[in-house]
């Protein structure tokens, strides 16, 4: 029984894009923080490594999106359902 590999590859793409602009949602608002005016030095910094940290997540998320992806067109899926 051959498993639609498309249908998880759209699946897999989809969960990546949701989670990246949910974090490019919480690095933009951690950047908006920045402006308040009056805002204590270490608070600023705090909240700019933080929205670059809330950035920094998008890298290992598109690494791992390319391993699920090879494992669908490998066929691991395949035949982790044969069980």
């Amino acid at each position: 029984m051959p498993v639609n590999t498309e249908k998880y590859r759209r699946q897999a793409v989809a969960d990546v894009v949701f989670f990246g602009l949910f974090r490019l949602a919480c690095g933009a608002f951690l950047g908006a923080l920045c402006l308040i005016p009056g805002l204590p030095r270490w608070l600023f910094w705090l909240f700019a490594c933080l929205a670059v940290l809330c950035a920094g997540m998008l890298i290992p998320a598109l690494v791992v999106l390319r391993q699920r992806l090879n494992e669908i067109e490998g066929g691991e899926l395949d035949e982790a359902l044969k069980y």
